[in-house]
């Protein structure tokens, strides 16, 4: 493994020379303005149109229409909306980590949604990633401040199932869960994990890694199967820089060639990685103009190449509220998501 980390390492090296540029999106996508901070959950529909969340709205970035207002629709001030994934229905999945609940929410309907899912035990969920037909929903969701995280599945119409912690690694277990993700052939599922330590008597982000998961093929993890790590992103990046930024990574999102797509939160950055093959990591950090902490990303457009990114403004002085910004890179292959919403 430190072999492959050291190839990793001179790989970034080399391709940190030729970063792509990312731009600023929002003029493109006037629809951040009607979302705060908290911007979270992107997600592309089969026609290349890009949405997010806020705590409470769930907004077409294209235009600032509220899909879904959960003050409107009567629920609970616990509600907290995290993740966003549409369906092939036109309908869409919005996680709920605050009521641990996950809606379906149809365009154009003012009520309460439908409850998808709901377990009191979830931790959250915070992200939601869909099998190419829509018919097997992984989660994953965390408490931030006990660096505790949990991933969960359904296949079909079944229950939730949650899925083990456990690694390949001796002793070590996926702590917070955060960005999940599903390969383009549905057999293997990936995680992030981060484990805080207590700084100055504050909790810091110290190391993060991505971990992935074998599944059968009808989408559920191989009998006896355990996480494997596939990539250390303080390695991939530089951890000096990594601790002095605080990276935390957040959501990821694959491209139809398997290539990985890692929002780095708190780094300024995302991280692109090639999840193919064993040997190292070729990588590529894109810095970005507008976003100091990214949460999330997806790519759409009408050829599916324009990746956008949902996060925290960078401030001009610390006292500055959070507000929300997009960027937007344009990249090689078309997206994973709405390469699967295309299909017929």
């Amino acid at each position: 493994m430190r072999a492959s980390l050291a190839i990793a390492a001179l790989l970034f090296s080399a391709a940190a020379q030729a970063d792509r540029t990312a731009q600023d999106a929002s003029a493109r996508f006037p629809g951040v303005k009607a979302l705060i901070g908290s911007i979270e959950g992107a997600s592309v529909d089969a026609a290349g149109r890009f949405y997010a969340v806020d705590e409470q709205r769930f907004v077409d970035l294209q235009t600032g229409a509220v899909l879904f207002d959960t003050q409107a629709a009567g629920l609970p001030n616990t509600t907290f909306l995290a993740a966003s994934r549409a369906l092939r229905n036109g309908h869409f999945l919005v996680g709920d980590a605050g009521d641990h609940k996950v809606y379906e929410v149809v365009p154009g309907y003012k009520g309460k949604p439908r409850v998808r899912f709901q377990s009191d035990k979830w931790l959250q969920p915070n992200d939601i990633t869909l099998s190419a037909n829509g018919k097997r929903q992984y989660f994953s969701g965390m408490r931030w401040s006990e660096y505790q995280g949990d991933a969960w599945y359904s296949v079909g119409k079944g229950p939730l199932t949650q899925i083990s912690n456990e690694t390949t690694r001796p002793g070590v277990t996926l702590k917070r869960i955060n960005g999940i993700e599903l390969s383009g052939d549905g057999r293997r599922l990936f995680a992030t994990s981060a484990h805080n330590e207590i700084i100055n008597g504050g909790q810091k982000p110290q190391s993060a890694q991505v971990y992935s998961l074998d599944l059968d093929a009808a989408g559920r993890p191989v009998k006896g199967a355990k996480w494997r790590m596939v990539i250390d992103l303080y390695e991939a990046v530089g951890k000096e820089a990594a601790l002095k930024s605080g990276l935390d990574p957040d959501g990821m999102r694959l491209d139809s060639k398997g290539i990985m797509y890692s929002a780095l939160y708190g780094h300024a950055a995302v991280l692109a990685w090639d999840t193919n093959g064993q040997q190292g990591k070729k990588v590529e950090l894109i810095h970005l103009p507008t976003i100091q902490s990214p949460t999330n990303l997806e790519m759409g457009g009408k050829d599916g190449r324009t990746l956008v990114v949902v996060g925290i403004c960078k401030k001009q002085n610390p006292q500055e509220q959070d507000k929300a910004c997009v960027d937007m890179i344009r990249v090689p292959n078309a997206g994973r998501a709405i390469t699967d919403l295309r299909k017929r």
